[in-house]
C-alpha cells in the first residue's frame, strides 16, 4: 500500500508542471520594477526640490495594460500615485491615465471623490504613435477631461479647461545608446502648464544605456537635459531603474 501511495505521489509531481503549464493563460505578463531619479521632471516642470523614488507595476494581457506608478520625494514634501490602462494596436496605443496627490496642499485628499469640481484627481486622454524602424518618430497627444482644481480656466476657477499637450520624439541609436530628441507644447492657455498662449514647454534629449553589472543582469541608466522655454528654465536629471 505504501509503495503503491509513493507511486501515486510521483506522478501526480509529474504532472503538474503540464497542468500548470495548459492552464496558464496565454499572453499574460506582470512586471515590476522602481526608478531613482535626482529630480521629478514632468513636461518641462519640476515636480517637487528633491530626489525620488518611483515605483511601478503592470500588468498586460495581450494589446491592453493595466498599471500603477507613483513618485514618493526622499524628503516627503511631493508625492503622486497614478493609475493607468492603455490598450496598444499595431504602432498606435489608446491611453487613459488618472493622476492623484497625496498630502498635496489646497486639494481634496478624499480619493473616492471624483467630483470634478473638487476632486484631487487629474485625468487625461491620449493617443501615441509609438514609431517603427523605418518611421524613428513617436507622436503624443493629451487631453485632459476632468480635475478643475488642477486643470481650470484662467479666467473661471469652476470651469474645465481641457488643456492639451502634444510632444513629437525623434528616436535613434548610437553605439550602446538609444536616444530620443523631443518637442512639446500646449496649443491653448493653461493653468496647469502656466500658459496664457501657444507655448513650447519641453525641448530637449534624453540618452539611456544598459549598464552590465553580471552575465545575466543589467541596470538601465537615463539622462535627460531639457528646457522650458516658456518658463525659461532649463533641467538636467538622471534616472537609474531597478
Amino acid at each position: 500500500m505504501k509503495t503503491k501511495l509513493t507511486i501515486l505521489i510521483f506522478l501526480a509531481a509529474m504532472a503538474l508542471p503540464t497542468f500548470a503549464q495548459e492552464t496558464k493563460p496565454k499572453n499574460c505578463n506582470l512586471a515590476i520594477g522602481a526608478d531613482l531619479a535626482s529630480m521629478y521632471l514632468w513636461r518641462g516642470m519640476q515636480q517637487g526640490s528633491a530626489p525620488a523614488i518611483q515605483p511601478w507595476g503592470e500588468f498586460s494581457y495581450k494589446g491592453l495594460t493595466l498599471g500603477t506608478w507613483g513618485s514618493y520625494e526622499f524628503s516627503g514634501n511631493f508625492k503622486e500615485v497614478d493609475l493607468y490602462a492603455k490598450y496598444t494596436y499595431s504602432d498606435f496605443s489608446l491611453l487613459f491615465i488618472d493622476f492623484f496627490y497625496p498630502d498635496y496642499n489646497g486639494l481634496d485628499q478624499d480619493y473616492y471623490n471624483f467630483n470634478s469640481a473638487t476632486t484631487g484627481h487629474a485625468s487625461e486622454l491620449g493617443l501615441s504613435f509609438n514609431g517603427t524602424e523605418k518611421i524613428p518618430f513617436s507622436v503624443y497627444a493629451g487631453v485632459f477631461l476632468y480635475g478643475i482644481p488642477i486643470d481650470h480656466k484662467l479666467n473661471d476657477t469652476t470651469a474645465m479647461n481641457h488643456s492639451t499637450y502634444f510632444e513629437v520624439n525623434y528616436l535613434g541609436k548610437f553605439n550602446d545608446f538609444s536616444y530620443n530628441v523631443f518637442a512639446g507644447f500646449t496649443p491653448t492657455e493653461s493653468y496647469l502648464y502656466q500658459t496664457e498662449k501657444f507655448a513650447f514647454l519641453n525641448l530637449g534629449l534624453s540618452a539611456k544605456k544598459a549598464v552590465k553589472v553580471t552575465e545575466d543582469f543589467s541596470i538601465p541608466i537615463k539622462l535627460t537635459l531639457a528646457t522650458n522655454p516658456e518658463a525659461k528654465k532649463i533641467f538636467i536629471a538622471f534616472i537609474l531603474s531597478i
